[in-house]
C-alpha cells in the first residue's frame, strides 16, 4: 500500500465515525435509545429531599433519554424510546388481568400462547421480556409500582386493556432470563420499588408479554 493511502485511511475512518448515524444525533429513527431512570428527586444521607443542583445524583444529571410512551388505543403501549410494545394489564378476568399468576413455564405455555393464539392486538410475536427490557419500563421516580402512568392508570374493577393500564402493586414479573449459576431459578422484576432478584420456575409470578425489538 502506498504512503499516500496509508495516510488517507485514519481520515476516512475518523469520518466514517463522524457521520454514522445514531439516535443521539437524531439520525436513526430505529436506533435504540437508553431510557432514563425517571428520578427527578434527590436526597440525602438521611433520606431527605434536597435541591439536586450540583449534587450529581441521578435526580440532578437525570442521564439517558426521557421516559417516553405511547397508548396506541389496542391495548397496547410503545416505548418511544426502545420501540418495544408492551402489553396492557386490565381487571376483567382475561387473559390481561393483572391478577393473573403463572409459574415460569406457564409464562410461556399459557399467557404468551395465548396472547398469539388470539393474535392481540393483531400481532402473534408476542414473548416473555428478557430481564433488561422488563427493567426498562420501571420509573424509579415511583414506588408501589414504580411505573409511569401509561401502565397504571384507570384501573379499577372491570377495566379493559383499551380502558385502563394495571400494574400489581407489590409485583413480581417474570422476565424469560434464566440464572446462570442455577438454571432452576429465572430473573424477575420486583414493581414495588424496582428491585431486580431471582427465584425457582416453579413458584408463581405475574407476566406482562412484549413484542418487538432489534
Amino acid at each position: 500500500m502506498s504512503p499516500h493511502l496509508k495516510g488517507l485511511l485514519p481520515l476516512a475512518a475518523a469520518a466514517l465515525l463522524t457521520a454514522w448515524p445514531t439516535a443521539a444525533r437524531g439520525q436513526c429513527t430505529t436506533c435504540q435509545k437508553f431510557p432514563a431512570t425517571g428520578q427527578t428527586t434527590c436526597w440525602d444521607g438521611s433520606g431527605n429531599v434536597i435541591p439536586c443542583a450540583g449534587t450529581g445524583q441521578d435526580g440532578d444529571l437525570r442521564k439517558g433519554a426521557p421516559l417516553a410512551y405511547v397508548d396506541n388505543g389496542n391495548g397496547t403501549v410503545t416505548d418511544k424510546n426502545t420501540g418495544l410494545v408492551w402489553e396492557k394489564l386490565s381487571v376483567d378476568r382475561s387473559v390481561h388481568d393483572v391478577g393473573n399468576v403463572y409459574t415460569w413455564d406457564q409464562a410461556f405455555s399459557v399467557h404468551v400462547a395465548t396472547l398469539n393464539s388470539t393474535n392481540f392486538a393483531g400481532h402473534n410475536d408476542w414473548r416473555v421480556p428478557n430481564v433488561r427490557e422488563l427493567q426498562s419500563i420501571v420509573n424509579y421516580q415511583n414506588f408501589n409500582p414504580p411505573v409511569s402512568p401509561a401502565f397504571n392508570n384507570n384501573c379499577s374493577l372491570g377495566c379493559t386493556v383499551t380502558t385502563c393500564s394495571c400494574t400489581a402493586n407489590s409485583g413480581v414479573y417474570w422476565s424469560s432470563t434464566t440464572v446462570a449459576r442455577t438454571p432452576t431459578n429465572a430473573w424477575l422484576v420486583e414493581f414495588v420499588d424496582g428491585f431486580v432478584s431471582n427465584t425457582g420456575k416453579s413458584f408463581v409470578k405475574f407476566v406482562r408479554g412484549v413484542r418487538g425489538g432489534p
